[in-house]
């Protein structure tokens, strides 16, 4: 049986004096102790829905980390999913006046382990203990990213480096900076490729992050061995990191990544505009996600 109502939100944490300390919400309607969440509007990104429930729920903008086991119950004889992540507060201090008091009355933070009497429902547990795997708990992003759509090569009489993405590639660039922006921010490397630098623009600006256009990421003229050589660089960096590529590169990039992690996957081909997310702990893959 497929779902019918999707939902998105997080296990909101930050470190406390004996341990992480977890972001439960109260609400008056149901008299519950949830964590934060709540139902896609229609086209919206799990992403995008993610970061603008738990802000309206905790008035606390989060930074995500990798995915959680998602739940599924029963709502009115439909079949719901939740996904969730793992998040930590962008900010110390919350937005108050962003929460309606009609749906969410009181915010605690309660040490880890002392959630789980806390929790009203018990399909929240599985999340929970997913969450509680303590090796896999702070993660480091590295987002691979295919570049949107660009104008097609009988209408582009120049460069192919200089051709440049259309209207539906630029309208993409623009839902990425929403999508890239819900993970730790980082160093931003592309092709130099027109296409794949206008990919990130948007994002890098809202950002505050420059990119670095990488000759050996750019089709044509890339080497393999200086291509596998810069990615072994970036990953033992350690940091955030985001890579924008040609299709017929960056598949081979994405598996590059996951065998130096020491995790082989496969996930086929990127679609123009998509991406997939490592999530990484000390030095190796601990999760994926692929997101169209």
């Amino acid at each position: 049986m497929q779902p019918e109502i999707f939902a998105a939100g997080a296990v909101l944490w930050r470190p406390g004096e004996e341990g992480p300390e977890l972001a439960l919400i109260h609400r008056p309607k149901y008299g519950d102790w949830t964590f934060p969440k709540g139902k896609l509007k229609r086209g919206e990104h799990l992403l995008a829905a993610a970061q603008r429930e738990v802000f309206e729920e905790t008035g606390i903008r989060p930074v995500l980390g990798r995915p959680l086991a998602p739940s599924f119950y029963d709502k009115e004889g439909r079949l719901k999913r939740v996904d969730y992540w793992c998040a930590t507060p962008a900010a110390e201090e919350a937005v108050d006046e962003a929460v309606d008091p009609r749906e969410v009355d009181d915010l605690e933070w309660v040490p880890l382990d002392a959630v789980s009497e806390r929790l009203t429902y018990e399909r929240d547990q599985p999340v929970l203990a997913d969450f509680a795997r303590e090796a896999a708990r702070d993660t480091v992003p590295l987002v691979f990213v295919r570049h949107a759509i660009a104008l097609s090569k009988a209408d582009w009489f120049d460069q192919d480096e200089l051709r440049p993405l259309n209207q539906r590639g630029r309208e993409r660039a623009q839902q990425l900076e929403v999508l890239l922006s819900a993970y730790p921010s980082g160093r931003a490397y592309s092709s130099t490729s027109a296409r794949c630098l206008e990919t990130l623009l948007p994002y890098c600006a809202a950002e505050g992050v420059s990119v670095t256009g990488l000759p050996e990421f750019t089709l044509g003229t890339s080497k393999p061995a200086e291509a596998t050589a810069r990615l072994d660089a970036i990953i033992e960096a350690g940091g955030p990191a985001v890579i924008c590529g040609h299709g017929e590169s960056i598949d081979e990039m994405i598996a590059y990544a996951a065998g130096k992690l020491g995790t082989p996957v496969s996930l086929g081909s990127l679609d123009k505009g998509s991406f997939v997310v490592f999530h990484t702990a000390e030095g190796r893959l601990v999760a994926t996600e692929h997101h169209d």
